[in-house]
């Protein structure tokens, strides 16, 4: 490999879930080079989870008018660019870039090395996602051991957790039992009463403490929050990442989509109880401490964006039966 990089700029702009299965990657940027000033940029909200956690030093938005002009072909790349870009002994965009324009109108502003690798694994070729970015290491010899996505709260991470459960925890005994009902695309959710249905069980049952966290697009799921009864019922509505990953950390359990939340609770290390449809958990599937991945494959799954948007009804997920999921999570709570 070339000299030692000192000042790296990884371009990853995209959600919650994509960031967590960078997470490997950047792990063992940051231990190959160690005494690098790392910059990420994507967006912000989702970035606060690396952002002074070991992985960013600094932080920088993707969607700045100014970096849209590395979009266009032929582009005039202006001074401040160049000045800001030029600083860069390596630049990693996690970009599809088929027709080379953004690799190189970064080259043009200036970076000492720059790689553009498409975020999108091959489909001829199924891999698992976490897989497909570490082998973009390869193409710098930089080698690598941990496959697993880790998060490092700072230590106000951990005080603002401490004051949510103290506050919302009448019984230290009770288990945690967070619960996703949704996710970024309706289409891989299994049936919201189904969830609701495990809730009852749970509290009625098990005398559970259930975290229900929902999302901007979980309009629905809000709405059904509101019906339940507040006994044993804690609703988490849009939390900083930061702080939901500190609270997911103290969960015995999370059940969820196919989602970023998932992906979040998994890197916790929180026992994960992953429910899958349309599609593939080979390459999509959440790594973790423990993860079980409830998937019951259908003749048409996986199946493409497209396929699923006009898919009725999903067989895929309506084959999960709340059955089973009790099973797993019974299984879950013994261990």
């Amino acid at each position: 490999m070339s000299p030692i990089k000192k000042h790296i700029l990884i371009i990853r702009p995209s959600a919650i879930g994509d960031i967590i299965i960078t997470l490997p990657t950047l792990h063992a940027l940051r231990n190959h080079i160690p005494n690098s000033h790392i910059e990420i940029m994507g967006y912000p909200s989702y970035l606060e989870l690396v952002h002074g956690r070991f992985y960013a030093d600094t932080i920088s938005r993707f969607d700045h008018p100014d970096i849209s002009i590395l979009l266009r072909k032929d582009a005039r790349i202006p001074d401040s660019l160049r000045e800001r870009f030029s600083k860069f002994d390596l630049i990693i965009a996690f970009i599809a870039d088929r027709d080379k324009i953004f690799s190189e109108n970064l080259q043009a502003s200036g970076a000492k090395e720059v790689l553009c690798y498409n975020p999108f694994p091959n489909d001829s070729k199924p891999i698992h996602i976490i897989d497909h970015f570490l082998n973009s290491l390869k193409l710098l010899e930089i080698p690598y051991s941990n496959t697993t996505p880790n998060i490092y709260l700072n230590k106000e991470d951990l005080i603002e957790r401490e004051n949510i459960l103290r506050n919302s925890l009448e019984n230290t005994r009770q288990k945690r039992i967070a619960i996703h009902p949704g996710s970024g695309s309706t289409h891989k959710c299994w049936l919201l009463s189904n969830y609701f249905s495990i809730i009852q069980w749970l509290t009625e049952h098990h005398n559970a403490k259930i975290f229900i966290i929902a999302g901007p697009a979980d309009i629905v799921v809000k709405q059904e929050i509101d019906k339940l009864p507040k006994n044993n019922i804690c609703a988490i509505d849009t939390p900083p990442l930061t702080k939901l990953a500190a609270i997911l950390q103290q969960c015995d359990l999370f059940i969820g989509n196919d989602s970023g939340i998932t992906h979040l609770a998994a890197a916790m290390g929180v026992s994960t109880l992953a429910i899958f449809g349309p599609t593939d958990p080979k390459v999509w599937g959440p790594r973790g401490k423990s993860v079980k991945i409830c998937y019951h494959p259908t003749p048409c799954s996986p199946c493409s964006d497209e396929k699923r948007k006009n898919c009725f009804p999903k067989t895929c997920l309506e084959s999960i039966t709340t059955k089973m999921i009790k099973e797993e999570i019974l299984r879950f709570l013994s261990l």
